[in-house]
Parts: structure tokens; sequence; C-alpha cells
């Protein structure tokens, strides 16, 4: 990495001021946002408005999902190899978010079809959805390592930006049943569309924002090494490895909140549908106080201990939370709880994310920050994949029936493993690669300063 300005400015203030960093958040507000619209009632949208079957939804998550994940490491690819926009990143949030709203909308809009025609038309606008998406967040995620190098900086990027990913959780859970229910006025056929719509139009503007307020103060090298080099490089980057799995881990944890959140509320706990809604505001608010609190709890534990620790206690608030009593207080308070812990690891994650790729350059030899972040999303969006495709895939294995009064004891089972035990299978699995991670006396003696640590 190489720097376009004096090295001095740094030192003199040139670091990033905290209207940018708050700037810089809008990126995932949106990102989260309209992404999280896909994996919160896409599937619901699907089954239950369109008329596809559950089976043929799971297939189409998992084939849609892992095909469009290539665009991710030749978007990386591009960016190391200098080939669109000379490196640089913040061009992509100029050009390419609109078309990443057009994408939502288009995901949503039911075309009168025949079954056929249906299905086809859902695998086209999935995989638009993906590979714009693409080539939005590849470029955001990597914005960090080109506007600062000072490690506390990035801990505090890290953290805005998983604020603005909550705040847009929270917008998706809010707004977009009571938006579909004015628009469609009872018709939900003619309402998804119509909230799309604008959910698609100002979520694209609003994406572009940290184009025009961020600033790259650091150029990313361009690496002539073969593509068998750059792999070969991150294969040995053991910080970057465990990084990716644990945050891959976690997107499916956010697919078994997401989309099965209307269906625990509505066919396992009997209550309607705008519960389902509520408990995803839930997520998002309790992911916000949790983001907020993950400095503090760094500074104690280390980053290691800031995921296994509130993972811990994410899972006794979830058991808590599957054992109480089915009344609307108890069961918000204690689904905030879980999310809240479960926000405590975001920034640290993204904060791991972003030394591990600097880590890797320094005990390798190799620079290649677009592929190791592009690739980080590539297993992303697969997880993201395989999470869709599982809370499908047990609807249909536990013998839904959309628009039944009531369904099976099974049905209700499946659905229940689906929202309460994936996610805690999750939390254990994480806990155990976490540890994997460099510690921070092994960061801190390949490049001293630590950085996850303020520098001097």
């Amino acid at each position: 990495m190489t720097i376009d300005a004096p090295a001095r400015l740094e030192a003199k203030g040139a670091r990033p001021r905290l209207a940018e960093r708050m700037s810089f958040a809008f990126g995932d507000i949106v990102g989260n946002g309209l992404f999280g619209l896909s994996g919160s009632y896409l599937l619901y949208f699907y089954t239950n408005v369109y008329g596809l079957t559950a089976a043929s939804v799971a297939m189409l998550m998992l084939l849609v999902r892992v095909v469009d994940s290539v665009s991710d490491p030749l978007i990386g690819y591009m960016i190391d190899r200098r080939i669109l926009f000379g490196g640089r990143v913040r061009p992509y949030l100029k050009w390419f978010p609109l078309l990443f709203g057009l994408a939502t909308f288009c995901c949503f809009l039911p075309l009168p079809l025949g079954p056929h025609g249906k299905l086809a038309w859902a695998y086209v606008g999935n995989l638009a959805l993906g590979i714009t998406f693409s080539l939005v967040i590849v470029p955001y995620g990597l914005l960090p390592n080109v506007m600062t190098r000072n490690g506390q900086d990035r801990l505090s990027l890290a953290m805005f930006r998983m604020c603005g990913a909550t705040l847009g959780t929270f917008i998706v859970g809010a707004c977009t049943l009571p938006a579909v229910q004015m628009f469609g006025q009872g018709n939900e056929r003619l309402g998804y569309p119509i909230t799309m719509a604008v959910a698609g139009l100002v979520g694209g503007l609003v994406a572009m924002i940290p184009y025009f307020t961020c600033r790259e103060r650091y150029t990313l090298d361009a690496d002539q090494a073969p593509l068998p080099i750059l792999l070969g490089s991150l294969l040995r980057n053991r910080a970057w490895i465990a990084v990716t799995i644990v945050l891959s881990l976690f997107y499916i944890n956010m697919t078994a909140f997401y989309g099965l959140s209307i269906y625990y509320a509505a066919e396992v706990l009997g209550r309607p549908k705008m519960f389902g809604g509520l408990l995803i505001s839930l997520m998002g608010i309790g992911k916000v106080f949790g983001t907020m609190a993950s400095p503090f709890l760094v500074r104690r534990l280390g980053p290691r201990g800031t995921v296994i620790a509130p993972y811990v206690l994410s899972m006794a608030c979830l058991a808590l939370f599957y054992i109480s009593p089915n009344r609307a207080e108890p069961l918000a308070a204690l689904f905030t709880l879980t999310c809240f812990f479960e926000g405590m690891t975001l920034p640290v994650f993204y904060a791991m994310l972003a030394d591990s790729i600097d880590f890797g350059a320094r005990i390798t030899g190799v620079r290649a920050a677009g592929m190791a972040y592009s690739i980080n999303s590539f297993f992303g969006k697969v997880a993201w994949a395989m999470g869709g495709a599982l809370s499908a895939a047990l609807l249909g294995w536990g013998g839904y029936v959309p628009q039944a009064a009531t369904q099976t004891p099974t049905a209700r089972a499946f659905i229940t493993f689906g929202f309460i035990g994936v996610p805690m299978c999750v939390a254990c699995v994480s806990i155990l690669l976490i540890c994997l991670y460099p510690s921070e006396r092994h960061l801190a003696a390949v490049s001293a300063p630590n950085p996850l640590k303020t520098d001097p």
C-alpha cells in the first residue's frame, strides 16, 4: 500500500474526522437494509404471495447465491489489478448503488407468468441482486483500508458501519410490513412491489453518500502476482481464515432470524405477522446498542474475548427466550438482549478483517487486499445462501403449508429449530473457531503497534 499524500498528513489530523466516519455508516444502512429485505421477506413473498414452492425456493436461494458469489473474487481481482477506476474503490459507490436498488425491486416484481416463468424470473432477479450487491459492498468494505492505517480509527469505522447495518435492520423490520399494507391496502401482490420500488430508489441514492464524503488517503498497491500466488497467500494467513469463517457463520445466524421471524411469530407463537416484523426491528435496536458497547468490551477482554463472552451470553438469552411464557414483553426483551450481545461482536469482526489483510501482507509479502476482502464476501454470500436455503428447506421438510389455518406439530418444530437451534449451533462453533485468530501478543510481535489498539 502506498501513500498518495505525504505521510505527515496523518500525524497532522488527516485521519477520518467524526463526520466522515458517521457518513461511512450510510453504506451499510443500505447494504444491510436492501439485502436484508431479501433475507427477511423474499422467502415469504415467494411462498405466500408469488406461489412458488418452499422446495423450489430453497434450491433457488442456494444455487443463485453460490453462482453470483463468483462475482466477489472477480471484483476483488479487478481492484487488485486496477482494471476499473485505476484501483480506486470510491467510484464504485457512484455508479452501482442505483442498479442495486433496481435489482431489489425486480426481485419483488410479480410478473404474470406461468409456474416455470415465475421460477425463471425469480432466478434472474436474484442473480442480478447478488451481482449488483457485490459491486457495491466489496469496494465499500475496502474503504477502511484506504481511509486510514490507524487501528483505533478502523475499529471506530467498523463500529459506525455496524451501527448503520443494524439501523438498516431496524428500518427493514419497522417499516416494511406497514408500507406493504399502506401501499397495497391489503393486497400484498401490489404492496410488495411498490414498497420495494420506493426502498430501491431511496436506498440507491443513500448508498452513494460515502462516495461524496469519504476520502481515500492511501492507494491499494497493484499486485501483479499470478492468481494462484494471491490465493496461496490467503491460505497462509490464519488470521484471515479464522475471521472469514466466523463472519460467514454469523450470516447463517442472520438468515435464521431474518427468514423465519414471521413464520415463528405466526405459526409457533400464534401471533400476528407484525410481531415477526417487530422481532426484526428489535434485532436492529439490540445490535445498535451492542455495537456501541463493543469498544468498551474490547479494551477489557481483547478482540477474541469480545467474541466469546457475548456469544455465551446470547445463547443464554436465546434459551430463556425459548422457554419463556408466550407474552410479548418478556419475549421482546429477551430477543433484544440476544441481539445486543451478538451486536458486540460485529465491529470486532470487521476490525479483525481489515487488520488480517494487512497482517497477511506482512507475513507473506503478497498484497492482495481486494482478493482478501472479496473472497471473504464470497464466503459470506455462500453462507447467506446456505442459511436462506436451509430456512426454506426446513419449511419443506417440516411440511409447511402456505395459508393453512394451523400447521402440524412437525412443521412448528422445524420452524423452531431454524429460528432457535441454528443460531445456537452457530454460536457454539464460532466460539471454538475464533480461538484460531492470532493473539494480541502474536499480532504485536509481527508488527507493532497492535492494530486493535490506539496508535501512539
